[in-house]
């Protein structure tokens, strides 16, 4: 890991033959008021909070309405070496976040992508007010990575929408172009190195707390991503035959439940 500064590239303004990602029941036209509203007491504590796990911490505390017991050491920006390496040996996914780089002046983290990795590494989404009142958007990760993405100024904070673009549009340097965006890149990644893709539909969430239905978004992302590859697997089948391996495979407990799942899915 390291905390140094890194590049983030920006690409033109859009991606030719891209294809907005929308579900029925979300409302993509959400957008914050400000990037910087500490109207939300959990909000403005988590912020800046490099860690995920103590950003966990933080919420559980919330859930609990104990904010006020939290440890000024768990809700710091950024840690000291002692105290990451004091995280570390609890276990290694103390570290997720830790070792991101600090932020530039007049510049917060608006959505995360987390990884259930070993590290539980994180990808942060960042933007910050220049002199002129423009938002300038980057992408930082842990490991110095440079990422690809159309430009996107605005005046005014994105809409549900517009993060969402962003993110599926992106891509990481040196990393082959497999077409599916930073909400499922790296789950893509797991499974052509042999990782089942049914155990790896909860390994990247894409969370935020000014973007309550981002979560939702991905989740449902992920799991049509789940099922193409079921279908790919089954290729050729009938219907009542998916309906059969649905069952088979504990996707389904019975018939109804299976059809029920090929209707959510267009089928």
């Amino acid at each position: 890991m390291s905390n140094n500064t890194q590049s983030t590239t920006t690409a033109p303004t859009s991606n030719p033959g891209f294809t907005p990602k929308r579900f029925k029941g979300i409302d993509y036209t959400q957008r914050p008021q400000s990037y910087w509203d500490d109207s939300s007491v959990l909000h403005a504590t988590l912020r800046n909070v490099k860690g995920e796990n103590r950003r966990r911490l933080i919420r559980d505390f919330h859930s609990l309405n104990q904010l006020d017991q939290v440890e000024p050491g768990l809700s710091k920006d950024t840690l000291t070496t002692p105290e990451r390496q004091s995280l570390g040996r609890i276990h290694p996914s103390f570290l997720g976040g830790e070792y991101l780089p600090d932020y530039q002046a007049a510049e917060t983290e608006i959505a995360r992508i987390v990884l259930d990795s070993t590290l539980r590494d994180v990808i942060s989404l960042r933007a910050r007010r220049t002199k002129t009142g423009l938002l300038r958007y980057s992408i930082v990760d842990e490991y110095e990575g440079i990422f690809l993405f159309p430009k996107i100024p605005s005046r005014d904070p994105l809409t549900l929408g517009q993060i969402v673009d962003w993110i599926d549009q992106t891509r990481v340097e040196d990393s082959p172009d497999d077409g599916y965006g930073l909400g499922l890149t790296y789950t893509e990644s797991n499974h052509k190195e042999g990782e089942l893709a049914d155990r790896l539909e909860y390994f990247t969430t894409v969370e935020s707390e000014l973007y309550p239905q981002l979560t939702e978004h991905y989740r449902k992302v992920s799991s049509e991503w789940v099922f193409q590859k079921f279908l790919d697997h089954e290729d050729g089948k009938t219907r009542a035959r998916l309906i059969t391996s649905l069952i088979e495979e504990g996707k389904a407990t019975d018939e109804a439940d299976a059809t029920a799942i090929l209707k959510e899915h267009g089928f």
